[in-house]
């Protein structure tokens, strides 16, 4: 089978190889799984949904999402509904088995960048700008948050909980549903990249622009800075037992051991074989592998806490723009600048 790796070398490091592949209209850049794993969406720049129906042959489906391109696509965790967002500030809630969207969200004046499904399926977040929002499975508005100090850099839901967190210039802000104004504040003079909520829920991190990353023992509100990347850091993965987190910022990926004490004071595990930045990081949702993606296309599947050289190397033709595993880890969806749209068979 393509993609599978080779268990008895531990040394060797096995080709990847397309179990199933197409081209979008333009630059491909996000895709996700739906939760039982039939359906996989993926947005292009131009603004065009695609929906594959995979126990269907893949057979592809293509909607006109937004005007001026789209940014994202997520499925609600327990049911085969798609929320997709857009440089035209909605979100629009699309079926399968419907032609059109089922609801269109007007989130504000500025491109959606960030859109995210609570774990519990009740509530979506969307961020336009300065403003938050937050929506129901229906795509009925419940809450608009005060406007942010400056444009929402990022959000998290916490791990099976109601509570979310947003990340803007200087200041991390925690929101429940209940009330309009957070029930928690951090601040930390910096411009805020990328979010990562630890599965257990102890950490809260963040990539910055400044070539850190910054963890919060949430619970204490106390913080550990780690520095020396090479370049500003988007990229962050968190493993499902939340031990590891892994990062970016470089052609590099650095692996921090979050057991016991936490990372503080250790020596993480560096994993070389890119050449140029890598763009995208994913942990198996209940596995130990981890996929990384670089500006030259390069996809590697890497066992950090084994060796610290990839199991198995693949090609795209394009800067990779985004990855997702499916339920039960069996496949990873991969796109990159050029259209692609690859799904890998992985054990």
């Amino acid at each position: 089978m393509p993609g599978v790796i080779n268990k008895h070398s531990p040394e060797h490091t096995e080709s990847l190889s397309p179990f199933w592949h197409t081209s979008l209209d333009e630059s491909a850049i996000s895709t996700a799984w739906s939760s039982d794993g039939a359906l996989l969406a993926a947005a292009s720049a131009s603004g065009s949904i695609y929906v594959v129906d995979v126990p269907n042959q893949w057979r592809v489906q293509k909607w006109l999402g937004h005007q001026f391109g789209a940014t994202a696509v997520v499925w609600h965790p327990q049911d085969a509904l798609l929320a997709s967002a857009g440089q035209d500030g909605k979100v629009r809630f699309w079926r399968a088995n419907e032609h059109r969207s089922v609801k269109v969200l007007d989130c504000g004046d500025e491109w959606v960048e960030h859109v995210a499904w609570s774990s519990s399926g009740r509530y979506l977040a969307t961020a336009a700008g300065r403003k938050l929002k937050l929506w129901n499975k229906d795509g009925e508005l419940v809450r608009t948050y005060p406007d942010h100090p400056h444009t929402i850099a990022a959000i998290a839901w916490k791990t099976d909980s109601d509570e979310l967190v947003s990340a803007c210039y200087g200041l991390l802000q925690f929101w429940r549903q209940e009330a309009e104004r957070p029930h928690q504040t951090f601040s930390w003079k910096g411009s805020m990249l990328s979010l990562a909520w630890s599965p257990d829920g102890r950490y809260l991190c963040h990539g910055n622009q400044d070539a850190t990353v910054h963890f919060w023992i949430v619970r204490f509100g106390k913080e550990l800075q780690m520095w020396g990347y090479p370049t500003k850091v988007r990229e962050l993965a968190w493993d499902r037992r939340s031990r590891y987190l892994a990062t970016g910022g470089g052609s590099s990926i650095t692996v921090w051991d979050c057991s016991g004490k936490g990372p503080a004071h250790t020596k993480p595990t560096v994993l070389h074989h890119h050449r140029v930045p890598v763009t995208r990081l994913a942990y198996q949702r209940s596995g130990s592998t981890l996929a990384s993606g670089c500006g030259q296309g390069m996809l590697a599947l890497w066992k950090p806490s084994k060796r610290e050289s990839p199991d198995a190397i693949g090609f795209l033709k394009g800067s990779i723009t985004d990855m997702a595993w499916s339920p039960g880890d069996s496949f990873l969806a991969v796109t990159a600048e050029d259209g692609s749209l690859a799904v890998y068979s992985c054990p």
